[in-house]
């Protein structure tokens, strides 16, 4: 089918063809002239990937007053990244149309900001669930003329603890506002929701409901010897160096502990986790759209929401907790109809979690192989000697601690620790050369910069 098919506008055909979008998703199909032609509340249910977003923002646009300067929709995201990546379609897809403005707002800004913006005439707001709520609170934005209320990953929303804001959220709205939701499942406490505040004559729509996970996935393991999971993961990735995917840990710690260990790896990489204030995290995420980075090392919570296009493979570098989280995860690629992976890092002890991923998701996992290129150490321990020392607040222990925290080092490499008042000196492999100058190039303490050299003497032979 075409868009012209099920009722799509000129101006609307026009902006999808600018943004090379040529042919209607499954969910796209389906949910268009159900929101066009219907005044049913709506209940969709499709993997990640499958083009949900244009799927409710495409008929908003159309049936939108744009001389009205009221908000008319209102769409609730679990993240700001993914309010970002939604104000942004709305204003991609409106380009040949009145304009049609749309705001998101979302915690980890400061708040006076965005209640400036919502002054100018503002259409559509994209939220979430917290922040609008404090926005409501303060009288910032009113819901008085709202005709659309959007619950998108509705499913993520409720795993996120944000089910008492939703509530809050859909009850200080008019009963009359047309509710659309759109989530990756619909059980518990999802399909409460539906029942709840969803009208009686709600449409569902479900795409292959009994495909859990995008069939364009291809779902592999890797057995990875024991001690050797990085160099596997070094391997894995050189065998593949031009293309791009995202890396999951399951903690923060181990997200930045793992990036400062790939640091100087051929392969570019950088984290986004918990402790980045939003200014850094939005620079690694540039860094990651723009190609400077191959490799996105991310936690679930951090990841939430980030829609980048074509990536080639997905790493489960621990398996996920449950069977949603590797859906949410695996749902980063192979989106918009194309193909990709998800690989999952195991040990021989973990099989029977891959069995059960099987069975519970109806999928198929392929072992891969990897031939593992170890790191070699060229010759004897390198000393490297650095201008801080008990001066900056270093001893033997602090000094060890810093080495594992910021250069993503082994508390067992580091040996001959010596702690001088304003210089200390230390051996590691000479394989951790590049990874010490990567993750310490710039670091500043105690209002010094610091220098690393090869010698003892006033750093004739500068790292740094």
């Amino acid at each position: 089918m075409t868009f012209s098919d099920i009722g799509v506008s000129e101006e609307l055909k026009h902006a999808l063809k600018f943004n090379k979008i040529y042919n209607p998703t499954a969910i796209q199909i389906q949910a268009i002239p159900a929101i066009l032609t219907t005044t049913n509340d709506l209940a969709a249910v499709a993997q990640s990937g499958t083009g949900k977003t244009a799927a409710f923002s495409l008929p908003i646009l159309q049936t939108i007053d744009p001389k009205s300067h009221q908000i008319q929709a209102l769409v609730l995201v679990p993240t700001r990244e993914l309010g970002q990546q939604v104000a942004r379609e709305f204003f991609l897809f409106s380009k040949f149309m009145p304009r049609v403005f749309a705001e998101a707002v979302y915690g980890g800004t400061p708040i006076d900001d965005q209640i400036e913006k919502l002054k100018r005439p503002t259409h559509v707001v994209v939220a979430t669930p917290g922040r609008l709520i404090d926005l409501l609170n303060r009288k910032a934005l009113s819901l008085d003329h709202l005709k659309y209320l959007i619950l998108d990953e509705a499913d993520e929303m409720i795993s996120m603890g944000f089910k008492s804001e939703i509530d809050e959220i859909l009850k200080s709205c008019m009963p009359e506002v047309r509710k659309l939701l759109f989530t990756a499942t619909l059980a518990g406490d999802v399909r409460k929701l539906v029942n709840e505040y969803l009208s009686n004559e709600v449409t569902e729509i479900r795409i292959n409901e009994k495909e859990l996970v995008n069939q364009n996935i291809e779902n592999l393991y890797i057995v990875y010897p024991q001690g050797l999971k990085l160099d596997t993961l070094k391997s894995f990735l050189l065998e593949r160096p031009d293309q791009r995917g995202i890396l999951f840990c399951r903690t923060k710690i181990a997200a930045k502990r793992l990036s400062k260990q790939l640091a100087g790896f051929v392969v570019a990489t950088d984290a986004i986790h918990g402790n980045l204030n939003q200014e850094s995290r939005e620079k690694v995420l540039r860094g990651f759209k723009n190609h400077r980075i191959n490799l996105l090392v991310a936690t679930d919570i951090a990841a939430r929401g980030i829609d980048v296009k074509n990536l080639d493979y997905i790493i489960h570098y621990r398996l996920p907790e449950n069977m949603e989280q590797y859906t949410h995860r695996s749902g980063r690629t192979a989106r918009a109809g194309k193909s990709g992976v998800s690989v999952s890092f195991v040990q021989k002890e973990e099989l029977n979690e891959i069995k059960s991923l099987e069975t519970k998701l109806n999928i198929q996992f392929s072992a891969l192989e990897v031939t593992i290129v170890p790191e070699t150490q060229n010759g004897p321990p390198i000393t490297i000697f650095m201008n801080m020392g008990t001066a900056q607040d270093f001893d033997n222990v602090s000094l060890k601690d810093f080495l594992v925290e910021e250069a993503g080092l082994d508390h067992a490499e580091i040996r001959n620790v010596v702690v001088e008042e304003h210089r200390s000196h230390f051996d590691v492999p000479e394989k951790y050369h590049v990874q010490i100058i990567a993750n310490l190039n710039g670091f500043k303490r105690s209002h010094r910069n610091i220098r690393l050299s090869l010698t003892n003497s006033n750093a004739k032979r500068h790292l740094l």
